[in-house]
């Protein structure tokens, strides 16, 4: 019988996995440029700040320190962790795979949720394990179905706090209820907090359980999304493994500078939440109130669902016309849906008049046939 070498089911898996792909930030109309607002991978909606801009270029001629005593003793006195236990990188996507890479072997499986991050996946997929989904209930985690699927192949769950793109999060209560029931088990319990920094209280209390790993990111408040910085916190078995299989240039001399400026602006934090929250709760109310399905969001992302089927296609093109870029997420299996990012109050109020003005118009299917085939295509 004809068998497979690893290597090949590997890739064959793989080629199940979508890439991602980012959508066209060029906007045309009448053939004349427009200002285009980008309401997606938006990570702040505030421009970038003067102590942002601070930064400098000095001393770019050398390498840098792979870990900042300053930048991680700052993240230590604001969350009140042990700056011992800490690891920086340029990317907080980065652990995810750094520790696929080194707890997982293969046929061992990870539990993720049904709507998380899809990078999870690829990278469960590429250490030759499996990554095992679960269903979520309303779109939030469901914690029940991830104990049902825990067995003794289960090595990591993987958890979005708050998801993406759905933007709600399980509480500490629910968190610690779920950590009470891994203490007997070797499995690792990752908490990817990256989009956290909008939920009141996101300090997790993880000091006294070992297998829980919670990732982090800074700058997105500061309007320095390019330069954001990912951090980990974990007991020292686990951040000692990572250490050690990092590339030794982790974080670039640029990301430790702009870090260690901003986290000294506490002021910029309080009015880049106080932004979010005020336009958040207006985008949602003014939308339900014109008849769309609207989650609650605890992030700067909102997740708009739409009551009949709609060509989400022709809706992106629709809204495009006036300068505004959003992304679909069929990928997440939600082909009804769109998720917007809260961006600048001119654009904000633009999306709001621009999906009201397309609440009012008629979608209609024309059906295009000839000798040799037969075509459907929507139009407004």
């Amino acid at each position: 019988m004809f068998q497979f070498n690893k290597q090949v089911i590997k890739i064959m898996l793989l080629n199940f996995v979508t890439k991602y792909q980012p959508e066209s930030q060029e906007v045309l109309i009448n053939s004349q440029e427009t200002i285009n607002h980008k309401l997606y991978s938006n990570k702040s909606s505030l421009k970038t700040t003067k102590m942002g801009l601070q930064i400098g270029y000095n001393k770019l001629e050398r390498y840098p320190n792979n870990t900042s005593n300053k930048l991680v003793n700052s993240i230590a006195n604001i969350y009140n962790l042990n700056s011992k236990q800490i690891v920086l990188s340029n990317n907080p996507d980065d652990f995810i795979s750094l520790l696929c890479l080194v707890f997982l072997e293969p046929k061992n499986e990870v539990i993720i949720s049904e709507y998380g991050f899809l990078f999870y996946r690829t990278q469960v997929l590429a250490a030759k394990s499996i990554p095992v989904i679960i269903k979520d209930s309303n779109n939030k985690l469901n914690i029940n179905n991830i104990v049902k699927a825990i067995n003794s192949k289960t090595k990591l769950i993987l958890i979005t706090i708050p998801t993406n793109p759905a933007g709600l999060f399980l509480t500490i209560r629910e968190i610690n209820q779920l950590i009470n029931l891994l203490i007997s088990t070797n499995i690792i319990l990752v908490l990817d907090m990256t989009y956290s920094r909008y939920i009141d209280d996101d300090r997790y209390p993880i000091e006294s359980f070992d297998n829980v790993v919670i990732i982090r990111t800074l700058l997105g408040m500061h309007g320095l999304t390019p330069l954001k910085l990912g951090w980990m916190y974990s007991n020292k078995k686990i951040t000692t493994l990572i250490e050690k299989v990092q590339s030794p240039s982790n974080i670039n001399r640029m990301i430790q500078i702009g870090n260690t400026i901003t986290l000294k602006n506490k002021q910029q934090c309080k009015l880049s939440k106080s932004f979010n929250i005020f336009w958040s709760v207006k985008i949602i109310s003014s939308l339900r109130k014109a008849g769309f399905v609207v989650a609650k969001s605890y992030t700067d992302s909102i997740l708009i669902k739409f009551v009949k089927k709609l060509p989400i296609q022709l809706i992106k093109t629709y809204i495009s016309t006036c300068g505004l870029n959003i992304r679909d997420i069929s990928e997440y299996k939600l082909f009804n849906s769109i998720r917007i990012d809260i961006g600048s109050p001119d654009a904000n109020i633009m999306l709001i008049n621009k999906l009201k003005e397309m609440k009012k118009r008629r979608f209609v299917l024309v059906t295009h046939k000839t000798e040799e085939s037969l075509k459907q295509s929507w139009k407004l």
